[in-house]
């Protein structure tokens, strides 16, 4: 009696509390410009089960004082404020674990009791250049038995009556950031309700009311936060670097795979890294985890040359080798914890074994997740018929329990759970009619036992036991078969994708009913209550045995003595020569009982489907799905060199500049887009006092190259092209650390063609997969004008037509400044005893070489390193260094100021090493060039043959 009160109460606080909050909201609605549609009086409240997306209802708004957004004292917008109590269903909930805005995500953290939370996400929509976003106080309101009324409202909406809005999950708005429109955005909110009855108490048998499923796998392979260091001579020196609290600040992201090798079945390294015996490339890869219980599994696969090391948060993860370069493990999800997780793997060149002329690391991995959490449907027909408040009102005493736990079971053991939401709108004999269709299912009350009874159809009969009637048991015998023209050979369920948030259809055929039937002969069913693919394949194979199947219905009279134990779904064997049935299986579909004057039972039956053999194939093709959000972009940054700077500013002023501060530097940062729906990006630089925004940076052209290339390869083939129509003859283009002139580009053949080391730097060799960028005209500077041997890190903050990046998921690119722009140009072209780059040298040392001119080389055609001499730039100095080497020691033999010559001979009798290395730089007031040249050369009159030899031979 107490609990049929506590409802009736309940309710009317309800309809009260929505009756108030609409005067409340009628009188707000004139208070601004901005507008919401609010719901109307009396409007029906959603029951939630399982974990649904819902909308809200806008039971009062009050609009804020809009805010104009200005840039460089022009006014180009008003952001917009409002409060708003918004009503999403019964409570109390689980939880409710996301929101999204506009259908772009502003919380994905689970809240599951009352409490005020602070969303910041001001560039959901796009920041104020775009649509804006979300920022301000979200107060939950679980609505349980004893909520206080909270203080917002009042403040608020002034001291109108109200509730403490308990019975019902709400969520109150103070005065929050909704964009730069003048209209309150769409929402959903996930909720999730599985373990909490609509009164407040645990469910009903609650350790098999949550059915979860794993989802689809997350796939990691692309970039990652690497390093590479030498002087290993163990794997298990690599355990420092594993751990959660190692601070891997200077690493670097990347594009893996990482190194050299590029054979079958290894694929083309994106990130080259050179080979060196004890030299560790290693990966950091963070996880950040919300909630461990949502996770399963890790399945790592990884390639390595040579050995290599696996840990998890600071955990040796033992592998299997599955190939030559191959490994796999599996990460169990005890291991993983909310909040901070790392994957670390290394390889090691030549530890434990192996040799040099390779090195290889690649990672991916995938983790399973418990992404669908559903209600189990017992549990749902169940609260259902007890409810007092929405259901049908029965008391425990008149369930079958019994009859529940072991449909609740079962269907635990199927993993058949559902997703929800029930409202007035419809009947809620229909609603658990629908779940019914859903597990396949009867709901009767026994005739015995007076009891509410669940039964699933089910193959769990034992034929042999069954009743059976044979033609004395029965009259009145009608019987219909489906022909093979009725017989349907394809079914296509529609249901709603928990992790896409949308419909989605999954269709199934039976192959050999279509070719049987001549063609497909469809039927649409709705499975709303359905989360996943793979239960909606499940329950579709089920309706497609049933529907493609030759079934005969059958209906007949029989006596009490029969029939008085059946019911609904109660199988049994049927016998009749007129038909030619034999102990046929059939199920009851519809019984009817005497009135007590006429005991004469009727009985509607059909043949039971499951004995009969069916082919079927599930033709799913996932769909693709288009990511529309602001990605992280490959970039690359670079202290600006003084070509750049003259065409920026103008060379006399940078010039007067540089005079006035030679420490000068500038850096600048290029971007490659990360698909056709970024526009742009803005940049961020932070020099150790946080971030700030600089400007904005255009995407650049870019490419990789196909194969490795040598130091005067000028036309090579390229791949992985984007945006290159917009490169112009003599642009400039960056190929690590080499600055190359756009010559033009065969779209056919993908051969680009190039002049090599032009301006600031010198040729250089190059691995196969490197990236190239066509940053000249499609850059971002930043104009603050930074000090020789300070660093700075950049972000580019991408941008689509609705979103932004944020600045924490952006990749941080380190510069370190080094004055690039006062130095002076290298020597170029130059040759050793008339030959480029010579392995091995006779005799004297003869040197010739190129000048350069930084102050003159500023017109629009830039000199290839090969190209001739041009008049010295004004107090250049060219120091030569010989540097002789013997197995792996380096001695310093000469160092000479040569002034500023294009030539230089040295006597190499006073040496006697066998191998030397020779530096050619430029100096200018103590600035020497950024790159320098650099070859390291055998030295063949070391080498000399032997004489005055003896033999002696001894029998």
């Amino acid at each position: 009696m107490w609990e049929i009160i506590y409802y009736v109460v309940m309710a009317i606080l309800v309809v009260y509390s929505y009756i108030q909050a609409r005067k409340a909201q009628k009188t707000s609605l004139t208070a601004g410009t901005l507008e919401a549609t609010t719901s109307d009086e009396g409007g029906s409240i959603t029951v939630i089960f399982g974990t649904c997306d819902v909308a809200p209802n806008v039971a009062a708004f009050e609009a804020g004082t809009p805010e104009a957004i200005k840039k460089k004292k022009q006014t180009i917008g008003y952001k917009y404020f409002a409060s708003a109590h918004l009503i999403l269903c019964h409570g109390p909930v689980d939880n409710v674990s996301k929101i999204k805005f506009s259908a772009k995500t502003a919380m994905n953290t689970t809240i599951s009791e009352n409490a005020a939370v602070l969303i910041d996400k001001t560039n959901l929509f796009g920041g104020n250049e775009q649509s804006g976003g979300i920022y301000g106080y979200f107060f939950f309101l679980f609505g349980q038995s004893d909520q206080a009324k909270h203080p917002a409202f009042t403040r608020i909406f002034g001291d109108v009556l109200q509730s403490a809005w308990r019975g019902v999950l709400s969520v109150i708005l103070e005065d929050v950031y909704i964009g730069t429109s003048p209209t309150m955005p769409d929402s959903k909110w996930r909720v999730q309700r599985i373990h909490t009855l609509q009164n407040g108490e645990t469910q009903w048998y609650d350790e098999k009311a949550e059915i979860f499923r794993y989802g689809d796998q997350v796939d990691a392979d692309g970039y990652f936060l690497y390093h590479v260091q030498d002087g290993f001579t163990n794997l298990s020196q690599l355990s420092e670097y594993a751990g959660l609290d190692y601070v891997d600040d200077l690493w670097i992201s990347a594009q893996g795979p990482f190194g050299t090798i590029s054979t079958a079945p290894l694929a083309v390294p994106n990130t080259a890294v050179a080979s060196a015996a004890g030299r560790a490339i290693m990966i950091r890869h963070y996880l950040i985890v919300d909630d461990n219980t949502d996770y399963g599994d890790i399945s790592v696969n990884f390639d390595h040359d040579d050995g290599a090391v696996l840990y998890f948060n600071g955990v040796q993860i033992d592998f299997e080798t599955t190939g030559y370069y191959n490994s796999t493990a599996t990460i169990s999800e005890d291991l993983i914890k909310t909040g901070t997780n790392v994957l670390f793997v290394a390889a090691v060149d030549c530890i434990p074994a192996g040799s040099t002329g390779g090195i290889y690391l690649s990672l991916s991995f995938s983790i399973k997740t418990k992404s669908y959490r559903d209600l189990n449907a017992a549990h749902i027909i169940r609260e259902c018929l007890t409810n007092t408040l929405w259901g049908k009102g029965a008391t425990t005493a008149q369930i079958d329990d019994q009859s529940f736990r072991s449909a609740a079971n079962t269907l635990y053991d199927e993993g058949l759970g559902l997703s929800l939401a029930w409202s007035e709108s419809k009947t809620i004999k229909d609603f658990i009619s629908n779940v019914l269709d859903h597990i396949n299912g009867e709901l009767y009350v026994d005739r015995v036992s007076n009891l509410w009874t669940l039964k699933l159809i089910r193959d769990d009969y034992d034929k042999h036991t069954l009743d059976v009637l044979t033609e004395s048991h029965y009259r009145s015998l009608g019987f219909e078969r489906r022909t093979l023209a009725d017989c349907i050979n394809q079914v296509s369920v529609t249901y709603y994708d928990s992790g896409r948030e949308k419909d989605s259809t999954l269709t199934v055929q039976d192959i050999g009913r279509i070719a049987q039937q001549g063609g497909v002969s469809s039927q649409d069913i709705d499975y709303k209550g359905v989360s996943n693919n793979d239960l909606a394949s499940v329950l579709a194979l089920r309706d497609l045995k049933t529907l493609s199947t030759e079934l005969a219905s059958i209906e007949f009279e029989t006596t009490e003595a029969v029939a008085v134990l059946w019911n609904k779904g109660h199988p049994f064997k049927l016998s009749n020569t007129r038909y030619g049935l034999s102990e046929a299986i059939f199920r009851v579909t519809e019984i009817k009982f005497g009135d007590g004057v006429d005991n004469t039972i009727s009985v509607k039956a059909v043949e039971d489907s499951f004995s009969n053999p069916m082919t079927a194939v599930v033709e799913y093709t996932p769909i693709t799905r288009v990511n529309k959000s602001a990605q992280d972009a490959t970039a690359i940054a670079f202290e600006v060199p003084y070509i750049e700077l003259v065409e920026q500013y103008g060379q006399f002023e940078i010039d007067q500049k540089l005079s006035a501060n030679p420490d000068l530097s500038f850096v600048g940062m290029a971007a490659v887009r990360p698909n056709n729906y970024h526009i742009n990006a803005s940049l961020y630089s932070n020099s150790g006092a946080g971030y700030a925004e600089e400007g904005t940076l255009d995407f650049c052209p870019s490419a990789t190259l196909k194969a490795a290339i040598g130091y005067f390869d000028t036309a090579f083939e390229v791949a992985n092209v984007a945006e290159f129509n917009l490169l112009k003859v003599n642009d400039r283009i960056q190929l690590d650390d080499e600055l190359m002139a756009f010559v033009s580009f065969d779209t056919t053949t993908h051969i680009l063609t190039v002049k090599r080391g032009v301006f600031d730097t010198t040729v250089q060799k190059h691995s196969a997969a490197a990236r190239l960028y066509g940053w000249d005209n499609y850059s971002g500077l930043d104009s603050t004008e930074y000090l020789s041997g300070e660093t700075v890190a950049l972000k580019a903050l991408t941008l689509t037509g609705s979103d932004i990046l944020e600045l924490s998921e952006a990749t941080a690119h380190s510069i370190h400044c080094a004055a690039r722009a006062i130095r002076p140009y290298p020597p170029a072209n130059v040759q050793i005893n008339g030959e480029y780059f010579p392995a091995e040298v006779t005799g004297a040392l003869i040197l010739t070489w190129a000048h350069r001119n930084r102050i003159v080389q500023t017109s629009a055609v830039p000199l290839a390193w090969t190209a001739a001499s041009i008049n010295v730039e004004e107090g250049i100095e060219y120091l030569l260094t010989l540097i002789g080497i013997d197995d792996q020691e380096t001695v310093l033999l000469d160092a000479e100021s040569l002034g500023n010559v294009a030539s230089h001979e040295l006597d190499m009798t006073a040496y006697d090493h066998a191998n030397y290395r020779v530096q050619l730089q430029s100096v200018r007031d103590q600035h020497t060039c950024l790159q320098i040249f650099e070859h390291t050369f055998a030295y063949a009159s070391y080498f000399s043959a032997p004489y005055n030899l003896t033999a002696e031979y001894t029998d």
